[in-house]
């Protein structure tokens, strides 16, 4: 391999990183003050760029589109019951909201005549709900029947929040028991920031970001004690041993060399067997939890991963 053992991993702060690194420091980087606004599956200014991005989630969960008429009061009636109805469901569907006023092309886009309209995206499917408003107890019928039709459909987790809560610094505010995690970590107590989102996992299973944290944690943990030369060494001269294997990929993906540490687990994973093989297969899902599986560089691992298993 060209890149250069990284000696940093033995610290108990992350490493700087590359451009292809994933962020670390992002766990611990977080205020605990009071909050100034609250954490929101909602996007309220939705343009042309952002709807891009937006549309992503369909592919994990619902996503509700309301195409406004700012003009008509019916589009503020709507948007009074229905974004906190989406919050409500904590990331298992999200919105956003275009003002069809400000970007006609996307109520064309949509293939809607007119506004104020309201529908849901799952997947490649588009189901018109509503132009009108509706009560609360109308609208969460509605909702729950259109999480219902996604849990059948495979679509059965959460996302994180589309806008961060913040103090009124402006700072990001986690929930309590992330938050838990986040100061046990800058204690340098991994074992403390891991019961924490275990805590957190306890109260929701579903909670995406509380899983992602334990691994990033887990790894850091893994990686701290490593020294790099020693493990680097034990690898070449033993390339069949795969605890030695997954300990190079763990430093690889401390030190920021995601795709090195992928690759190097896959290559395992297609000339291996038995215990050795599930071992590794294990483990290479566990840092495709690290990184998150909206990377790009996840899902083309996933897919050589799937050649070296079939």
């Amino acid at each position: 391999m060209s890149q250069q053992p990284d000696n940093r991993s033995q610290q108990n702060t992350p490493p700087s990183h590359s451009r292809d690194a994933i962020d670390l420091s992002k766990i611990s980087s977080t205020s605990s003050g009071q909050s100034g606004s609250d954490q929101s599956w909602v996007l309220k200014d939705v343009d042309q760029q952002s709807l891009q991005t937006l549309l992503q989630n369909a592919a994990s969960v619902p996503l509700i589109i309301h195409l406004a008429a700012p003009s008509n009061p019916a589009s503020k009636q709507i948007d009074d019951v229905l974004q906190p109805a989406i919050d409500a469901r904590g990331g298992r569907m999200v919105m956003g909201r275009i003002n069809t006023e400000a970007h006609p092309q996307l109520l064309q886009m949509f293939g809607v005549p007119s506004a104020p309209m309201v529908i849901a995206l799952m997947g490649q499917q588009a189901l018109p709900l509503f132009n009108e408003p509706v009560s609360s107890e109308q609208l969460e019928k509605l909702l729950d029947e259109i999480n219902a039709s996604a849990v059948q459909a495979g679509m059965a987790g959460t996302v994180p929040p589309l806008v961060e809560a913040t103090d009124d610094d402006g700072q990001a505010v986690l929930p309590p028991l992330h938050q838990e995690a986040a100061d046990a970590l800058q204690a340098g107590d991994y074992d403390a920031a891991i019961a924490a989102y275990d805590k957190a996992l306890a109260e929701n299973p579903q909670d995406d970001q509380a899983v992602a944290g334990k691994a990033q944690v887990a790894l850091m943990k893994r990686a701290k004690d490593l020294d790099p030369q020693q493990v680097r060494t034990k690898a070449a001269e033993n390339p069949d041993d795969v605890e030695a294997q997954i300990a190079v990929a763990d430093l690889d993906l401390y030190g920021g060399h995601v795709q090195d540490a992928f690759d190097r687990l896959v290559k395992f994973i297609g000339r291996s067997a038995g215990d050795d093989k599930e071992t590794a297969r294990k483990h290479l899902l566990e840092l495709y939890t690290v990184v998150g599986d909206h990377d790009e560089r996840v899902a083309a691992s996933r897919r050589k991963l799937a050649a070296a298993l079939f």
